[in-house]
């Protein structure tokens, strides 16, 4: 690659500097990028000052380098889309009548770096993957910067790839034999408990999304590797594979929020998983665009000084890949 790039975290995630818009429609660009994606556990990031002009179909023809993405809105969050396009805004921004235009968390600021490793105590950060309550959850998320606060509003990656590679082997075995089950209304649920503008389900919504399972041991599909997988806020439970779970605990995890105490299966994993041999902190700057794989990785929002400072982020879903080959 003729751009220069820097290493994130040794073998994880790869930094392409100096880039244009022109770049992300050039086919050896795209094709370079991509691959850096899949040999570098899951995490590419591209910075340039032209980034930062980036129209809303340049951005959505860029994340079509790495998946097909999605075009179909998130249901509850059909007023915080860029008109016109499958754009997730996440932010604090308001339009003129006050009202959010943006899917909005408030989550604690990093106080120092010994802030990213998971905290059993304060349950923080909230590490995960996105969206394993779907049937068919997505395989990555393209995040790209619009307006950055002076400080905060970082976002953490972790490597699940290694993370897994050095558990040993008692471990990997009794992991492999275990489920999540992933609920979108108990996700909606337990964020709206601490952070009040975020939407939860209608009975009706509830109804249309089913909990989902998935695997907590998956091998992806193109690099055949193995990475711990199923921590979600949407994860509520962790099963033998193919146990049932009943409906009066379904109704205590979606309406209430509440996890099974069986989450802490992957939650007494999280300090290992979070230690710097595995995390990188993304600090943002305008026009910055970070695409992450969701089966090999997990990331984590950080606050910012929300009533002083604005923020804005665009968001694509990766629905699936395009049938290619890993190289």
């Amino acid at each position: 690659m003729d751009h220069e790039t820097s290493p994130l975290n040794g073998s994880f995630g790869i930094l392409i500097n100096g880039v244009t818009r022109q770049n992300l429609s050039d086919k050896i660009f795209q094709a370079e990028a991509y691959d850096i994606w899949l040999s570098c556990g899951g995490l590419v990031a591209v910075r340039g000052e032209d980034l930062r002009d980036i129209t809303p179909s340049e951005l959505v023809a860029w994340s079509n380098v790495f998946g097909i993405v999605e075009n179909k809105t998130q249901t509850a969050r059909e007023d915080k889309t860029v008109p016109g396009f499958p754009i997730l805004r996440i932010g604090n921004i308001k339009d003129d009548a006050g009202k959010p235009r943006a899917q909005f968390a408030i989550v604690p600021q990093l106080k120092d770096d010994s802030d990213i490793r998971y905290n059993p105590k304060t349950r923080r950060p909230v590490w995960h993957t996105d969206s394993t309550f779907r049937e068919f959850p997505p395989i990555g998320s393209v995040f790209h910067c619009r307006i950055a606060p002076p400080a905060g509003g970082e976002t953490l990656f972790a490597d699940m790839r290694t993370a897994y590679e050095r558990l040993d082997d008692e471990k990997k075995l009794e992991l492999g034999k275990l489920e999540a089950v992933c609920s979108l209304a108990h996700h909606d649920k337990k964020i709206n408990a601490y952070s009040p503008e975020y939407p939860v389900l209608s009975p009706e919504q509830r109804k249309a999304n089913p909990p989902n399972r998935v695997p907590l041991v998956l091998e992806h599909p193109l690099t055949r590797k193995v990475a711990l997988y199923g921590l979600n806020s949407s994860t509520c439970a962790i099963v033998p594979a193919g146990k049932d779970v009943s409906d009066e605990d379904l109704d205590i995890w979606d309406l209430k929020g509440i996890e099974d105490k069986s989450v802490g299966i992957l939650r007494d994993l999280l300090p290992y998983l979070t230690g710097p041999d595995f995390t990188v902190k993304w600090e943002w700057q305008p026009g910055d665009i970070v695409v992450w794989d969701n089966r090999s990785t997990i990331h984590a929002a950080t606050g910012f000084e929300y009533q002083k400072f604005d923020r804005e982020m665009w968001r694509l879903t990766l629905n699936q890949d395009k049938g290619r080959i890993a190289a």
